[in-house]
């Protein structure tokens, strides 16, 4: 049984799966937070380029152009940067992907870290949840981000050395549908609508597959608040009401993947409440958050 539990292989999803945020847009922000001025310039300008499409290389140029401006910075600026976002994401980590990975850990299964997250981050949480290899983007070579048909022929790399007796996938995306592929079981992470059209494009043979659901109430939740961009829950009614009270820029889980913005006084209705973390607000909607808070709160001083 032991040797079997050895050859059991979990290939792990980061963005979405093992974290519900979008941990690129996490090392941004660590970044721009730790950047004197003219770095905030010279990231600005890279990031600014996005808008020129596809003459600028898309995302993709866009990821490019930053990494490799930060390579060039100073070291102990980069491992700062480096180790606020690694503390960032465990702000989200998937509670149910989280233990899923400890019970296949403890039983000796092999997790691999799958992402198309840069390496300069994924390979240390990696280290940091205990798994036993990272496959994730290198900047540092020809850039082409590990997703898709790429992710799948670097697993399939990986398993030439490491033959399995059974392979799990864990994902929340349609991008890893060619993954899929190579596994016996999936657990996908994703809202039901997400969910279906994964099952549905899956030809035969496909994967047993098993859902979670980030979205849906769950018995003995509690209300989840968002505020100074990272969440906070569950908590009781209570709970909510002391932390309005010193929050004026929160925002409440209201189910379905949406947040809504709620202060001092205000009714907690609606709201779903969960156990473990629901997915984040979109980061459009962060971003006008931050601003919103840095303008009223930090530039006109009105507090509460």
């Amino acid at each position: 049984m032991a040797d079997a539990a050895q050859r059991v292989v979990v290939f792990c999803d980061l963005d979405g799966t093992l974290v519900l945020d979008n941990s690129f847009h996490v090392f941004l922000s660590a970044a721009w937070s730790r950047a004197h001025p003219a770095q905030r310039l010279a990231l600005g300008l890279r990031l600014g380029l996005r808008a020129l499409g596809r003459l600028s290389g898309g995302h993709s140029g866009m990821k490019r152009r930053v990494l490799v401006w930060f390579a060039r910075q100073p070291e102990a600026w980069r491992n700062a940067v480096i180790a606020a976002t690694l503390v960032r994401l465990h702000a989200t980590l998937s509670a149910p992907i989280r233990t899923a990975l400890r019970r296949h850990a403890d039983a000796g299964a092999r997790i691999v870290l799958a992402t198309a997250a840069p390496e300069i981050y994924a390979r240390p949480f990696a280290d940091q949840i205990g798994a036993t290899d990272c496959l994730a983007t290198n900047a540092a070579t020809q850039f082409h981000a590990l997703i898709g048909a790429r992710k799948r022929a670097a697993c399939a790399a990986w398993l030439t050395k490491h033959p399995p007796a059974h392979i799990i996938v864990l994902t929340d995306h349609p991008d890893d549908l060619p993954l899929l592929y190579l596994a016996h079981e999936a657990v996908i992470q994703a809202p039901p609508a997400v969910f279906a059209a994964i099952r549905d494009q899956l030809d035969a043979p496909a994967p047993r597959l098993h859902h979670i659901d980030p979205w849906a109430a769950q018995p003995e939740g509690g209300y989840w608040l968002w505020f100074d961009d990272r969440p906070s829950g569950p908590l009781d009614a209570w709970e909510v009401k002391t932390i309005l009270s010193k929050h004026r820029y929160a925002q409440i889980y209201a189910g379905q993947g949406n947040w809504r913005a709620i202060g001092p006084g205000q009714g907690l209705e609606p709201a779903t409440l969960r156990r473990d973390c629901p997915s984040p607000p979109v980061s459009r909607r962060r971003l006008k958050i931050h601003l919103h808070r840095r303008l009223q709160r930090d530039l006109l001083g009105v507090f509460h």
